[in-house]
């Protein structure tokens, strides 16, 4: 590694020295790993049967036909369309927030970049 006063040259480029310094005292590289693996959950809970994929299909035949005057496409007595569309909003809240963490979780990372 090649240093100068605040930055460290390091295999993967030039890095802040401080922020360097915090990340390995208090940085868990495993939550990138973590990471990983919720998103395979996220993405087979949302293709699987009622996920995600699913309810966004079911929520565009309901709204089509209803807005577009087009044929049903989805049985009707299971749900009404506002029902559907508040199940799917708290489906992608919940994405949201398991990512916006993932956020927190990568910012110390981009931090490292040098301040000059």
């Amino acid at each position: 590694m090649s240093n100068s006063d605040d930055t460290v040259e390091t295999a993967y480029g030039r890095l802040d020295r401080a922020a360097l310094l915090q990340a390995q005292q208090t940085y868990d590289t495993t939550s990138l790993l973590r990471m990983v693996d919720g998103l395979d959950a996220m993405l087979g809970e949302a293709q699987g049967e009622d996920g995600l994929r699913d309810m966004l299909l079911r929520l565009h035949g309901m709204a089509h036909t209803v807005i577009n005057g087009a044929g049903m496409t989805v049985a009707t007595g299971e749900e009404s369309l506002p029902e559907l569309a508040f199940d799917t909003l708290s489906e992608v809240l919940r994405i949201v927030t398991m990512l916006q963490g993932w956020l927190r979780q990568i910012e110390p990372l981009e931090q490292l970049a040098p301040r000059n």
